[in-house]
């Protein structure tokens, strides 16, 4: 399998402290980006045959450099540095609540320029576009750099996985709204998280009447997590629900991002999505069961440790963690 993906990913200053920022506080310093995370947790994971590539733009500076020398060498990266531009940064800071904030500096960054120019290259090579809706929200050409890949994706037969990754500081809700459901429409895979539904769309249902709501399409998987409760699937036939884990969360960000790697992975263990509408119920139920108990597994997981990926176990970890928690 070889999954594409495209977005901003950002400098990361995580603090190592509580509270608020201090300008002289201790911090981790890593790279944040939903879908650079995706591609690079898959990579991690660490199953036979796949491969992944990131496409974006950096400006010329230090936080640029940063991206670049965490990523290369782990996925595949196609990130033009631009002279003049400036690339994002992101201050993750933490607080006794369990809650975290973040604040960014990203506005008119390079990446916020990327067009569908940047993309359409990569595609008909891919097996999968994974895509998030953090890229649309960044700028006009972001956004029509999403809808048009999601319509080439669909004349070439790729398949398109999709992670809401609503973020509030992007835009409001009506527009993120409006944007998804056309998004929806396109994609395979469609996973949000229940609080994201109810913000975008406040229907009030459950994880498991919300994954029923936004299936539409005949060969498409819709994953709703609920937090601490686990995460529904349904695919037009066949529901399904793991619980959450109990872990005690150090860092809750960047657990979406390992949970759709870990499905995407434990998928692409036994088989892939073309085969995966092929199968009789009872085989395609057992698959679908895997790939969601890992990815439950991996999301928990990453939450144990601060960084994106820090955390992110191999297939040999989830295995085990897997055997013992029957």
């Amino acid at each position: 399998m070889k999954l594409v993906t495209f977005g901003e990913t950002m400098a990361q200053y995580n603090a190592k402290y509580m509270g608020p920022y201090n300008p002289t506080g201790k911090y981790l310093l890593d790279v944040a980006g939903a879908e650079s995370n995706v591609a690079v947790n898959l990579i991690k994971l660490g199953v036979a045959g796949i491969e992944t590539m990131w496409v974006s733009r950096l400006g010329d500076d230090e936080a640029g450099r940063i991206v670049l020398s965490r990523l290369d060498g782990i996925t595949r990266v196609d990130a033009c540095i631009c002279p003049g531009e400036r690339t994002g940064v992101c201050y993750l800071n933490h607080y006794g609540d369990g809650n975290n904030i973040k604040t960014y500096k990203r506005a008119g960054s390079a990446a916020s320029k990327l067009t569908f120019d940047d993309v359409a290259p990569h595609l008909g090579s891919a097996s999968v576009l994974h895509v998030t809706g953090i890229t649309p929200a960044l700028s006009r050409s972001c956004k029509d750099a999403i809808l048009c890949s999601l319509k080439r994706c669909q004349k070439l037969g790729v398949h398109v996985s999709f992670d809401a990754n609503y973020r509030e500081q992007l835009w409001s809700p009506s527009e993120a709204r409006s944007t998804f459901d056309e998004m929806i429409e396109h994609v395979t895979l469609f996973k949000v998280g229940r609080d994201e539904a109810e913000v975008l769309w406040g229907l009030g249902l459950t994880a498991a009447d919300y994954a029923k709501h936004f299936h539409g399409l005949e060969d498409q998987i819709v994953i709703v997590t609920d937090g601490a409760l686990g995460a529904t699937l349904f695919d037009g036939n066949i529901t399904m629900s793991v619980s959450g884990l109990g872990l005690k969360a150090v860092d809750p960000v960047g657990a979406g991002d390992a949970f759709v790697a870990g499905f995407l992975g434990g998928l692409s263990e036994r088989s892939n999505f073309i085969d995966l509408f092929q199968l009789e119920t009872n085989e395609r139920k057992h698959l679908l069961w895997h790939a969601l108990r890992v990815a439950n597994v991996c999301g928990a997981l990453v939450t144990t440790r601060r960084g994106d990926t820090q955390a992110m176990p191999d297939m040999d970890e989830v295995t085990e963690f897997m055997a013992t928690d029957k």
